[in-house]
């Protein structure tokens, strides 16, 4: 009886469209990054410790502008089209301009800002190039806000595999012949743009809108989209900032030797965006029922969230080093130990998701931002402070120190609010 209870929960849950969403997203995303992670073992050994540092930097840099484009009015799309569907190609329309005029503002910030950078003219140049794939962000939110509202995760996860499908090998092979980072900046733009395109032809199966929308000003859209977006800004620069710090205080090779760890732990995030895409339009849509999302279904989605999590470190702690020399070359020894202390930030990152998305349903997304300011200063000093303690491992403490900081902050807050009812 037991057994047959249990067979029918999980077909339940199988049924179900918000975990057949997660399904699809996360399969796409562990073939997607499977494929990446065979471009990751490449690249450094390609590029070797120091030209992957510059590498990793330019790509850090410019991810950090990509919050300019005014990211944040995707989840508002989300959130809203969620609730009435029959209106979502009015709710897209009305932000597209602002998206547009944003990704432009995003290029234009971008190239001013680093002229005044103590990088060296050769990076320099590869940030201009490569900033031009902030242009692409507006066009591509939207296609994924339409997408995400009507749940066709399906689609997104193809695409993305189709992307590092056609991207790593191509990435390789470049390498192989000769060809440097410029090489791989081009690469990267053009599949982009093309992946672009295609979406923008499949999203017209499901509804289609004009891309090319004027401006329009909705208070109630900007005022919310601009909580999101300043917490994807924090959420960006806590990702990115150590990459960016490490490049003016100490040497490429030493940010490469970072890089290599940092990005294995990345592929370790590889379910957190698809979880997160699936349970945002799913607690959007049940915000008006108090009892739909409480106390024990936040703590079952964390339970979810930490079996990943917990099997990924023990994996990683086991094989690190033996990998790292095996697979990537002696020269980035030293990122084993990076990585031993950094693979624990995945437990606690995990673990924040459904607090996180919690208070934005619920259009708490103020408290969100004061607990990602506060966490983001922290990070900034104790990286500065540690660094000079003990080294380039110092960045991985801070890290942990400073996402242990943030799940202590979204549960507590969360506790109070959920008290409140």
């Amino acid at each position: 009886m037991n057994y047959n209870r249990l067979k029918q929960r999980c077909n339940n849950y199988l049924n179900h469209y918000t975990f057949r969403n997660i399904g699809y997203l996360t399969v796409g995303n562990i073939i997607s990054q499977i494929i990446s992670f065979i471009g990751a073992l490449y690249i450094p050994n390609l590029l070797g410790p120091e030209r992957y540092g510059v590498y990793n930097t330019v790509f850090a840099y410019v991810g950090i502008f990509s919050v300019f484009t005014f990211s944040g009015l995707n989840k508002v799309v989300i959130r809203e089209s969620s609730k009435d569907i029959k209106n979502t190609r009015n709710i897209i329309e009305s932000t597209i301009g602002l998206r547009n005029f944003f990704s432009f503002f995003a290029v234009l910030l971008c190239l001013i800002v680093v002229l005044f950078i103590d990088y060296d003219k050769g990076t320099k140049v590869y940030i201009a190039v490569y900033s031009s794939s902030l242009l692409f962000i507006g066009f591509q939110n939207s296609v994924n806000s339409l997408y995400q509202t009507f749940e066709k995760m399906k689609v997104i996860a193809i695409l993305s595999i189709a992307k590092n499908l056609v991207l790593v090998p191509l990435t390789i092979l470049f390498l192989k012949l000769g060809y440097g980072i410029m090489s791989l900046i081009i690469i990267n733009l053009i599949i982009s743009l093309v992946i672009l395109l295609v979406n923008i032809q499949l999203s017209k199966r499901i509804l289609s809108f004009n891309l090319f929308s004027r401006i329009q000003i909705n208070p109630t859209y900007i005022k919310s989209g601009l909580n999101f977006t300043i917490l994807e800004f924090l959420g960006i620069l806590s990702g990115k900032i150590d990459l960016v710090m490490l490049s003016f205080l100490t040497t490429p090779e030493k940010v490469g030797l970072y890089s290599l760890a940092f990005r294995i732990v990345e592929k370790g995030l590889l379910i957190r965006g698809p979880i997160s895409l699936s349970l945002f339009p799913h607690y959007s849509k049940r915000f008006d029922d108090k009892t739909a999302i409480n106390k024990k279904s936040l703590y079952n989605h964390t339970l979810f969230m930490l079996i990943p999590s917990v099997v990924i470190c023990i994996i990683v702690i086991l094989f690190s080093k033996i990998a790292i020399v095996t697979f990537v070359g002696a020269e980035y020894e030293e990122s084993a130990k990076i990585l031993n202390v950094l693979v624990l930030y995945l437990v606690f990152n995990y673990s924040v998701i459904p607090f996180g998305l919690f208070l934005q349903t619920i259009r708490k997304e103020r408290l969100s931002v004061a607990i990602s300011v506060g966490t983001a200063l922290i990070n900034i000093s104790l990286n500065y402070l540690f660094y000079k303690i003990y080294g380039i491992i110092g960045i991985a403490y801070s890290t942990l120190v400073v996402e242990f900081f943030r799940l202590i902050s979204a549960i507590s807050i969360s506790e109070l609010l959920i008290r409140k009812k």
